[in-house]
């Protein structure tokens, strides 16, 4: 298995009162999937995988793995506090049919590299699937180091990549030295769009993106143009950039990103887990920025 390409990091469709929403999430998902997407993420932060008790945890990895019926993989976010508790959640999705999962270092004690080694193993063991690490330092004060991304890369074949949510594309290419010489099929791809084709001229594989959910058609061309080197990309850059300004419409992110979705049909509402939905001050700034822009809409079935 291999990360490449454009995966979306799922957002997690609500009801109104704050239940996951399924009929939506499997719209979602079939909508991305139509659209040329490479694969899918949920339960990824962009997923709110903090806010989910064990049964809408798998719950969602169920509906998401139905509604894609196997078109496209499924990347799943297992991660917790503890090594058993993300231990737990990889057996889980295992069980809901998921292809590999997406592991975060643990995220409360600062640990060494050989303990952070230790957690991946455990839960490659666990899931008995194939592992992705998930490098997210600004959220989790833990950076992965490139001394241990080779040590994964040379003495764990089931850890198959990498994502770096990072900011600056210097750590992505430090990740590809200290990976790639141990094995070339070791997949490294980016979290942040704005990175997207630095990381990948300098050899990065892709991107998981939040964005994605939002404006899919945009970034699908875009990784496209540059895994292709096309003189196209500069442009089709320019105009995801044009949208970053989404991230900034909340803090944290999230519900800015779910009232931009839901602006332009995407998601039927904004909720999120942390309060009763995004304030009327960031619906209507989503509104505003919805108003600018004409999203594509072409899609695979009606192209």
């Amino acid at each position: 298995m291999k990360i490449s390409g454009l995966w979306p990091a799922l957002l997690t469709p609500l009801t109104q009162d704050g239940a996951v929403d399924h009929l939506a999430l499997t719209t979602l998902v079939e909508d991305l999937v139509l659209r040329g997407i490479d694969g899918l993420v949920p339960l990824g932060s962009t997923g709110e995988f903090t806010e989910f008790n064990v049964q809408e945890r798998r719950a969602i990895l169920e509906t998401v793995v139905t509604a894609a019926d196997h078109r496209v993989p499924i990347l799943a976010g297992v991660s917790g506090l503890s090594t058993a508790e993300t231990c737990d959640h990889g057996r889980i999705a295992a069980e809901a049919g998921v292809d590999a999962v997406l592991v975060l270092p643990p995220v409360y004690w600062k640990v060494s590299d050989d303990r952070i080694f230790d957690h991946f193993v455990s839960v490659a063991d666990a899931a008995d699937l194939p592992v992705v690490v998930y490098d997210f330092p600004g959220l989790t004060a833990q950076p992965l180091t490139t001394a241990l991304l080779a040590r994964l890369a040379a003495e764990e074949p089931r850890v198959i990549g990498a994502k770096l949510t990072v900011r600056d594309v210097m750590t992505v290419t430090a990740a590809l030295d200290a990976t790639r010489p141990h094995r070339s099929d070791f997949s490294i791809v980016t979290g942040f769009e704005d990175l997207i084709p630095a990381a990948m001229w300098a050899g990065a594989d892709g991107a998981i993106s939040g964005m994605a959910n939002v404006i899919p058609d945009e970034l699908v061309m875009l990784v496209a143009s540059v895994k292709e080197r096309r003189p196209d990309s500069t442009e089709l850059h320019r105009s995801v950039m044009a949208d970053f300004d989404m991230y900034g419409l909340s803090t944290p992110a999230i519900p800015g990103l779910k009232a931009a979705a839901a602006a332009l049909g995407r998601i039927p509402r904004a909720n999120w887990r942390l309060d009763a939905g995004p304030e009327e001050s960031v619906l209507d700034a989503a509104a505003a920025w919805a108003a600018l822009r004409q999203p594509s809409t072409e899609r695979k079935d009606v192209a």
